[in-house]
């Protein structure tokens, strides 16, 4: 077990250092391909975020290493924090949810839920990603289409296909705690204002991966 942990931990720490320039290039891509100009780039200190995900990441690879039954599932789940971190990365830096991206989860969501549940799994993810669209498309037109974009709702899906219920109930109460405490916190420190644009990506994935880490955790207690 130990040297399991070793090794997901160096790996997770390896793949978080990669995480930043992957994002880079796609976003560089991305670019090219919609026209984004550099000012709509958002800048923060890369230094500072790029160690947190280095040490996030890795800490995420170990703790699931140690909670998953098997090995394939602890690789499928790591690998899923990742791409969820490199969601999150690119919807701060330009506001944009790639729908590349996007297919890579709806496949490792078929893998992980027919892993896991088999073809009722598949079913059953369907419907939650069903589900999850509709509440959001119904909150962008309440609330906007500037505030809750089709990529939020694409992504909202796509995170549902993935983990299905009971999962995504965890998730979704997760991503509403994380925002509403962002929210909260950026208006009594003057940060933000009501009318401020939120990237969701990042909430939406801090939901994804607590779901995905609980999941696992709760497996290993049982």
């Amino acid at each position: 077990m130990l040297y399991k942990l070793i090794v997901f931990a160096i790996i997770g720490l390896y793949t978080g250092y990669i995480i930043p320039k992957l994002s880079l290039k796609i976003i560089q891509y991305k670019k090219k391909t919609n026209s984004i100009g550099s000012e709509e780039v958002q800048l923060f200190d890369n230094r500072i975020i790029n160690i947190f995900i280095i040490l996030f990441n890795g800490a995420a690879w170990c703790f699931t290493a140690y909670t998953a039954e098997s090995l394939f599932a602890a690789v499928l789940i790591c690998v899923q924090i990742s791409l969820g971190i490199i969601f999150a990365y690119i919807d701060i830096k330009i506001r944009i949810i790639p729908n590349e991206l996007i297919l890579v989860l709806l496949t490792l969501g078929i893998i992980y839920q027919s892993f896991n549940y088999g073809l009722e799994g598949i079913l059953g993810s369907i419907i939650c990603m069903v589900f999850i669209m509709i509440v959001f498309t119904a909150l962008a037109t309440f609330m906007g289409l500037g505030k809750v974009g089709a990529g939020d709702v694409k992504l909202a899906g796509a995170i549902g296909f993935a983990l299905g219920y009971p999962s995504v109930v965890t998730a979704m109460g997760a991503m509403a705690a994380v925002l509403l405490s962002y929210i909260l916190i950026g208006l009594a420190l003057r940060k933000i204002r009501l009318t401020t644009m939120l990237p969701l990506a990042p909430f939406l994935v801090a939901g994804y991966i607590f779901a995905l880490v609980t999941f696992t955790f709760n497996l290993n207690i049982a």
